[in-house]
């Protein structure tokens, strides 16, 4: 099927060419279906003062199920806390209503245990780095209020600052490297998860501030040589090859993947970047990660890049991305699993067409690399509206209809 603009007989072209968009009519299932679960501001469940929780968690598994979904990304650590039981982490804020106090039972064991009945994988999503949200406090009066456990109140020299006021650890200390190889570890040594997942997180995307940073530990670098770029991704990458590496060797089957910003770099300012406006946001340049550099040393099982614009998307058109991901990952050993932005249907553009998402993974699924599909987030696939503008298409498709 050729691609119009919806509603319109406009050709949909790829980006800056006059090369229209076609979408298969076959539709190829994929071995890997999931969705993201937030926990961080209870977007996607309450805190266990609700009466409901578990019925809630039950309500989240059997959706995953109606959706032919095989495995659920729980996340588990939200802002250097924890959704689970830890010797390094306080439990989190937005498990219990207050950080550090003790829940009523063992939430991420609860949801393997279920997960289990169900036949679905669980892989503990964690964010490495984040300390808090955006907040008004000072630093010292936002670390004053954490729990005594958190390594962030312990080590106020190791939290730097971004310009909106969040905190990070600083990903140049070592200690804060090991500290979160640690932290996956445990995860890893006490539960029955399928695999250890991070997001986009890594630098801030507002950037760190003038005053709060880490150019100290920059000024300290051995190879004098290195950029600033360069060295805050050496630092990134430390973590996501040491974690690989350790995970490897004491859960070799055990998997390991990150969800980057959809976007490595642009073509116009690396030859091998994707195919979009050159103002586009760059993860290499901004977040610091180097997805393309994991992908090629095979330091990661598996990606998920974040490709939540439309294919009508002005500056970085689906179509566009997803062809560049499938190409970077073909002859890797790295899985390339798409990530879908549902979460968007209704927004003004391509996500007034029902048929978005549903044409996403008919799209993105033609190629054999592409083995999974993942969706941000689960509350849109119980909400009644998400549900009239697309989602009930998105059911009947991973549920094998041939009418959508």
């Amino acid at each position: 099927m050729k691609l119009n603009y919806f509603g319109t007989d406009k050709s949909l072209n790829y980006f800056n060419t006059d090369k229209q968009v076609v979408i298969p009519e076959k539709f190829n299932l994929k071995p890997f279906r999931a969705f993201w679960i937030s926990n961080v501001l209870n977007i996607d469940l309450p805190n266990m003062k609700d009466p409901s929780y578990k019925d809630k968690v039950i309500e989240m598994l059997d959706t995953a199920k109606a959706y032919n979904m095989t495995a659920i990304f729980f996340q588990v650590r939200t802002t250097n806390d924890a959704f689970y039981k830890s010797k390094l982490n306080p439990y989190s804020r937005f498990l219990t209503g207050k950080e550090g106090e003790v829940p009523s039972f063992d939430v991420l064991e609860f949801v393997i245990k279920e997960a289990k009945k169900r036949n679905l994988e669980v892989h503990a999503w964690c964010n490495p780095y984040r300390v808090s949200m955006k907040t008004e406090m000072t630093k010292a009066e936002y670390l004053n209020t954490l729990d005594d456990l958190n390594f962030a109140k312990k080590h106020p020299e190791f939290v730097v600052t971004d310009k909106n006021g969040q905190l990070i650890l600083n990903p140049a200390k070592e200690e804060v490297k090991t500290f979160i190889i640690d932290s996956m570890l445990e995860i890893a040594d006490n539960y029955d998860v399928h695999g250890i997942h991070f997001d986009d997180y890594f630098y801030p995307y507002a950037g760190l501030s003038d005053s709060d940073n880490d150019t100290y530990d920059f000024e300290q670098r051995i190879d004098k040589s290195l950029t600033l770029g360069d060295f805050r991704r050496n630092q990134i990458t430390d973590v996501v090859r040491n974690l690989n590496k350790t995970l490897k060797e004491k859960h070799p089957n055990l998997r390991f993947g990150v969800s980057p910003f959809g976007i490595w770099k642009t073509k116009k300012n690396d030859a091998l970047g994707s195919n979009v406006d050159p103002q586009c946001s760059q993860s290499y340049d901004n977040q610091y990660a180097d997805s393309y550099l994991w992908i090629k040393e095979g330091i990661i099982d598996y990606i998920v890049p974040q490709l939540y614009w439309d294919f009508e998307h002005k500056l970085a058109p689906f179509a566009d991305l997803a062809l560049w991901w499938a190409d970077v990952c073909k002859g890797s050993n790295v899985d390339l699993y798409i990530g879908h932005g549902p979460y968007r249907y209704g927004e003004k553009g391509g996500y007034e067409n029902p048929y978005e998402v549903v044409n996403q993974l008919k799209f993105t699924n033609q190629f054999e690399n592409v083995v999974g599909n993942v969706f941000f987030t689960y509350k849109t696939f119980i909400d009644e509206t998400k549900q009239q503008q697309g989602m009930h298409l998105v059911k009947k498709l991973l549920n094998g209809s041939e009418d959508v």
